[in-house]
């Protein structure tokens, strides 16, 4: 093995941890979240998960930027956009742990957590076309087989598209909150909704480095 592919392992082998450590996030959301629908401590409890939703976001925005450092010297990098959806998911993720994080100290906690799932589907609405072209072409990149780079990029359609109807419904349900139906509970399962698109897309997107590294 050239120096190269063993650098190219290693940095594929970070991202995979990476998109698990997002996953993570994911399930502590998940969970945080059906404890609050199911009333043990709602209001508490939607403050932590925001928290989580925002450090899973921040890991996705790292592993983007990772990801656009390394096609960096192909011609097609112009076309990615890699760096502002990172930015766009660092920002959106950043915000949003500062927001759950005052609404624990109990400021206007449900208005602030409606204001951040907003914030959090908003951001990855905007990275998803962006993340996904950059994806694309990474496996272009990896596999020279037809089928194989076809089945991983139908992996990364397809969580394009389930963050792009997750991020849409977060933003809907932060602004009927914002407006004061049953906002406690609608907060919540926006982000259950996000934890759950987080959880599917780091396991998926963490499958298909995994691949990558792993391929003959």
């Amino acid at each position: 093995m050239s120096a190269v592919d063993r650098i190219q392992m290693e940095t594929s082998a970070g991202t995979a941890v990476g998109s698990y450590s997002e996953a993570l996030g994911g399930i502590a959301a998940i969970v945080l979240t059906i404890l609050g629908l199911a009333h043990v401590a709602p209001i508490f409890l939607v403050a932590i998960a925001t928290v989580a939703v925002g450090a899973a976001l921040v890991i996705h925005s790292i592993n983007l930027i990772q990801e656009f450092v390394r096609v960096l010297a192909q011609p097609r990098i112009a076309e990615l956009g890699g760096t502002s959806a990172g930015s766009l998911e660092l920002l959106g993720g950043a915000a949003g742990i500062v927001l759950g994080v005052l609404a624990l100290l109990n400021i206007d906690p449900v208005d602030l957590v409606a204001i951040a799932a907003i914030g959090y589907g908003s951001s990855l609405l905007m990275s998803s076309s962006s993340a996904s072209r950059m994806m694309l072409a990474r496996i272009e990149m990896a596999y020279d087989d037809q089928v194989r780079r076809r089945l991983a990029s139908e992996i990364v359609i397809s969580s394009t598209v389930s963050q792009a109807l997750s991020s849409l419904a977060a933003i809907v349900l932060g602004i009927l909150a914002l407006a004061g139906f049953s906002s406690i509970i609608l907060v919540l399962i926006a982000l259950l909704s996000l934890g759950t698109v987080i959880l599917l897309n780091g396991a998926a997107l963490g499958g298909a480095v995994l691949a990558m590294v792993s391929r003959p």
